[in-house]
């Protein structure tokens, strides 16, 4: 449990402070807001766990660079009036963002004098406006907070009174109010630790303490008509996908947002409840929807998946019981008035059209309009285009009439003033390729519902203490206290600043398209626009109509102007490259679509969400965080890389065996998208391989292709070629896939070789069987070593006489030259000559055997 401290401004003069801080410590010690008093509730100070806030519109918790940090909740009453209260009080939670103790707490609420001037309130919105003028005295806080702990603090002051104890409100008008707490952190010395400043609208004074009555306020200027812009928009989560693949989405923020006590929840809620369809305040609104938004919850609600943070395959989601219902009621309050349809994704059309992307620029506006309507099933108010910051160059604007857009809704800033200052009124625009016509919105309302730009410096009135900061640009309940404020000193002023030669129109409140609200805060709005409406201050304007009727008959145009602001703000121009690279690829891939295939998906349903998925990386949402932006162009384009590496030759899990040089090749090609491709199948040249042309293929959807390759062998053993599939363009898909090869047939060399040596021997073959068929000596070379006696040798055989000879056929006389039948190779069983058997001499023993050659036989002389 906590401790609540609740205090009532007291003044504490110097001479007795310490006397009077006793007593405030004992009543309150009696009262039971202390710890360990009777009656107390069982709370403290203790350090708790500051509350959150969703991205993209958390802010740092140092962000005033001080050791307290002040975060404000409530105040009452949001504007001032007689029959309002006549106190102010506010409530919030201090919380020590240092690592030392905090003492000796003293808090006061003061107040500036009525802002006068556009320019003073502009200062006041920036932090450099003076809020001293009315200085009560302090306050204190008992006990002390630890470090990083946390303590609700409360404080009611009346509103008129004496200046030491009361803000002493004495005249209407805005009024810029401080909360200033003062502290000493450890030992050192007392200043002011924090402070959080706001705008606070006074339309008539409430009566005073004693006799004091109220205040006659001057008679209110004439109505001024009045229209608002209500953006419903978050920063894009949702992953491209192609139809057969479930929802993606990056993280499950968006169901914990549409959720009814989320940020997105709360603001349709609050729109259901305090601007419902037929009231005057719904009368006056139009909403302005981001159709991605809106597409994304319609897929949510039928199912999703989450990528993980540290990776790994994708988990299901969450939220699609809460995005269905969000859904509904959303469609349910836009049923009952102008919706407007924002470009897709809230795309930066400037960023787009600079980047050399504007046909895509002008199908975010088209798209958007459509799918919007086809989701709530509402009308969309067409022609219209709201830019993201309210302001276009001229190459932008003639993308935006090309999709239709006869009217744009930009910032007076946003167009060439002139002399004349404006900030309503419907005007047209010069210089266009196509007739268009703005209407203009006011700068200053854009101003005070974005909060500061930057961090607010030192405050001069106090010697460089903490600076102050603001709710406004932030998620809370008084996030629209300067946005308030600032209304009312407009409509204060008059429905129109630049005089009577100004173009009328309503004045037209136009937050920033990622806009930091919830429902809270948006209430706050909505209550405090229909009090001016029942005032009689404001007059209910239908945006729709004033975009129908256009500018009035003889209105003199203006020239479109690009703040030199605005082109900081843009998404950064490297995450715009890598769109426009991711873009061409995206085409790239589509020239392979086989339209009017008969099966799987048309091309538009294929890659039509890709395109359009190209404008989430460049949407407002990203604009002051390039490092998120690049981030996801990046995401985008890994995407649609992992979509072209799907068309692919597979890799076999063995090597292709090739037994001869012409043997074919089987190779399969998968498509893994939903369309039909025809593609180019190559095999790159290799050392080995020689692929003959092979013809365009198509490959059915989600499926595989075998497809029978010629090739050629021109080595044998194990070698890798490589297989890519490209698109009709030649761009490479999918990255090569290495094909093992193995060839058991002969290669180019060893077939000559071997043709060689069979035509040498053929023609050696030949050469014999002539020889032997013309009765020529063969010429046997001797192979290995003599069997026989050696030349000269004296058992060298003789050549036998004719009666020595074998036997013919017959078993008379020689072989007859008939019998040789000239045959190469002879059969061994055919008779053949024999050597006669050499004679032993009659005088000598013989030699023994084994002792050298015997001696041939001695021939009788004749």
């Amino acid at each position: 449990m906590k401790r609540i401290a609740t205090l009532v401004a007291i003044p504490v003069r110097v001479a007795t402070a310490l006397a009077l801080t006793g007593l405030i410590l004992a009543g309150l010690t009696f009262i039971g807001l202390l710890p360990g008093a009777p009656g107390a509730p069982a709370a403290n100070a203790a350090p708790s766990p500051a509350a959150s806030l969703p991205e993209p519109f958390q802010q740092g918790p140092d962000d005033t660079a001080g050791p307290l940090r002040l975060d404000l909740t409530q105040l009452s009453p949001r504007v001032v009036t007689s029959t309002g209260p006549s106190t102010l009080t506010f409530s919030g939670t201090l919380t020590n963002t240092g690592d030392q103790p905090i003492d000796d707490l003293v808090i006061r609420l003061q107040r500036g004098n009525a802002l006068q001037t556009e320019g003073a309130l502009r200062d006041a919105l920036d932090g450099d406006g003076r809020a001293d003028a009315i200085t009560p005295q302090f306050t204190p806080i008992p006990g002390e907070l630890a470090p990083r702990g946390q303590m609700p603090v409360r404080l009611t002051v009346p509103l008129r009174g004496a200046p030491d104890s009361t803000l002493a409100l004495a005249e209407t008008g805005v009024h810029e109010l401080l909360v200033n707490v003062n502290g000493a952190p450890g030992d050192g010395r007392r200043a002011r630790l924090a402070a959080v400043r706001m705008l606070l609208p006074v339309l008539s004074l409430p009566p005073g303490p004693g006799r004091a009555g109220p205040v006659v306020a001057p008679p209110p200027p004439p109505a001024t008509p009045f229209s608002m812009l209500f953006p419903i928009t978050d920063t894009p989560r949702r992953v491209s996908t192609v139809p057969g693949e479930p929802t993606l989405l990056t993280d499950d923020d968006l169901a914990a947002s549409m959720a009814p006590g989320g940020r997105l929840g709360s603001l349709v809620a609050t729109l259901a409840a305090d601007a419902p369809p037929g009231s005057r305040v719904r009368a006056a609104t139009c909403l302005a929807i981001d159709p991605d938004l809106v597409e994304t919850a319609s897929l949510m609600r039928a199912g999703y998946q989450v990528q993980q943070p540290g990776g790994g395959p994708p988990v299901p989601g969450t939220g699609a019981a809460v995005a269905g219902q969000w859904l509904d009621s959303l469609a349910a309050v836009a049923k009952g008035g102008c919706v407007m349809a924002l470009p897709y994704a809230d795309a930066d059309l400037v960023a787009l059209t600079r980047g050399g992307l504007g046909q895509l620029a002008a199908r975010t506006i088209t798209d958007g309009r459509q799918i919007l309507s086809d989701v709530l099933d509402v009308p969309v108010t067409p022609g219209v285009t709201w830019p993201a910051g309210g302001v276009a160059d001229d190459a932008t604007l003639d993308e935006i009439a090309s999709a239709d857009g006869r009217s744009v809704l930009l910032s007076a800033d946003g167009v060439d003033q002139g002399r004349v200052q404006r900030h309503s009124g419907v005007v047209p625009l010069v210089g266009g390729r196509l007739p268009q016509f703005a209407v203009l919105t006011d700068p200053l309302l854009t101003r005070a519902a974005a909060g500061p730009s930057a961090a607010s410096g030192p405050d001069p009135s106090t010697g460089g203490a903490v600076a102050s900061s603001t709710p406004a640009g932030t998620v809370g309940a008084l996030s629209t206290q300067d946005l308030i404020g600032a209304l009312a000193f407009r409509i204060e002023a008059g429905p129109i600043a630049g005089g009577p030669t100004a173009p009328a129109g309503p004045l037209v409140l136009a937050p920033p398209h990622q806009w930091a609200v919830e429902g809270d805060g948006a209430a706050a709005l909505l209550t405090t626009v229909n009090q001016l409406i029942g005032e009689g201050r404001i007059v209910p304007t239908a945006l729709d109509g004033v975009l129908a009727a256009g500018p009035s008959a003889g209105t003199a145009p203006l020239a479109p102007a690009y703040p030199l602001r605005s082109g900081g703000l843009e998404t950064p121009t490297s995450a715009v490259d890598i769109v426009r690279k991711t873009a061409q690829e995206i085409e790239d891939l589509s020239s392979a679509a086989v339209p009017d295939s008969g099966v799987g998906a048309t091309p538009e349903e294929a890659f039509g969400p890709l395109r359009r998925g190209l404008a989430r990386p460049v949407s407002a949402a990203w604009r002051g965080r390039p490092a998120e932006a690049v981030a996801a162009a990046n995401a985008a384009a890994a995407r649609v890389a992992d979509l072209r590496a799907s068309v692919r030759v597979l890799e076999p899990p063995s090597p292709y065996s090739l037994g001869t040089s012409d043997a074919p090749i089987l190779i399969t090609v998968a498509n893994g998208l939903p369309v039909t491709v025809e593609v180019n199948v190559q095999i790159l040249p290799s050392a080995g391989l020689r692929v003959a042309p092979i013809p365009p293929q198509q490959v059915p959807p989600l499926g595989r292709r075998q497809i029978r390759v010629s090739a050629e062998v021109t080595r044998s053993g194990q070698f890798i070629v490589q297989a890519a599939v490209r698109t009709p363009n030649g761009e490479l898909l999918g990255p090569p896939s290495r094909l093992r090869v193995r060839s058991t047939a002969y290669g180019t060399i060893t077939v000559w070789l071997t043709a060689s040596a069979g035509a040498l021997l053929v023609v050696l073959a030949v050469r014999r069987v002539l020889r032997r068929v013309r009765g020529e000596p063969v010429r046997t070379a001797q192979v290995g070593p003599a069997t026989g006696p050696l030349p000269g040798s004296p058992d060298q055989a003789v050549p036998l006489s004719p009666e020595h000879r074998s036997p013919g056929p017959d078993g008379h006389g020689p072989v007859p030259p008939a019998a040789k039948t000239g045959d190469p190779f002879p059969d061994p069983l055919q008779p053949t000559d024999r050597l006669p058997v050499p004679r032993r001499r009659p005088d000598g023993p013989p030699r023994p055997p084994g002792r050298g050659p015997q001696p041939p036989p001695r021939v009788p002389s004749p």
